[in-house]
């Protein structure tokens, strides 16, 4: 009896022992799941709190890059605007200026014209005006043109060297190949004092002279 009863209180007390060893391992496992729950959470928190911090960088960034494309953009086409700007200013003045250089050359070509078309007396009193201003010292010979000569008033020769006061000229009886006005020879220079010449020799001159009357 004593025996058996031994028996029975050593087996009560294993499965004493097992219960309380089994409810603490329980308690352990349960611990362990609540720190590793834990843990997860704060791993989650931090990880959710990480990529809103990377999402609110990448937002910012985005702006900043946006507004710099934006800004870039703004100013290439302000640049793009100021050049075309220029450009067409640029082209206003050149029409402009051609404008007026065709105007100026049409009213030299309108000079000329009406200098080619004066009356006999006044033609051959420009020419007597034309030699004495282009004489030079020693004998001259004056060569007129074709038409010029058959048609040269009397005593023209004279008038010129009467109003020189050193050389003097004659009158070539070869005739020169021009319009109008005459050549000039001394020895083997020669003194193209055609109106064209004269007119184009004096251009620039006569366009600023014309230019300011006009403009």
């Amino acid at each position: 009896y004593f025996q058996r009863h031994k028996e029975e209180l050593l087996k009560k007390r294993c499965a004493g022992e097992r219960d309380e060893m089994m409810s603490g391992l329980d308690r352990i496992i349960e611990k362990i799941n609540a720190d590793s729950l834990a843990s997860c959470r704060e791993i989650a928190d931090q990880a959710q709190k990480k990529a809103q911090d990377i999402a609110e960088d990448a937002n910012a960034h985005a702006e900043k890059a946006y507004s710099d494309i934006i800004a870039d953009a703004e100013k290439k086409a302000q640049s793009i605007l100021n050049m075309s700007e220029a450009n067409i200013s640029g082209i206003a003045r050149r029409a402009e200026l051609s404008a007026k250089v065709e105007a100026v050359d049409a009213a030299i070509e309108a000079a000329y014209d009406a200098m080619c078309n004066m009356g006999a007396d006044d033609y051959f009193a420009a020419l007597e005006k034309l030699a004495v201003r282009n004489a030079c010292k020693g004998e001259g010979e004056l060569r007129l043109s074709k038409r010029d000569l058959d048609r040269v008033p009397s005593g023209f020769a004279d008038r010129i060297n009467a109003a020189l006061t050193d050389g003097s000229v004659k009158l070539s009886g070869q005739s020169a190949d021009i319009d109008n006005g005459f050549i000039l020879v001394y020895g083997d220079i020669e003194m193209n004092c055609t109106f064209r010449a004269l007119i184009n020799e004096q251009k620039d001159i006569v366009r600023e002279k014309v230019c300011g009357v006009i403009f």
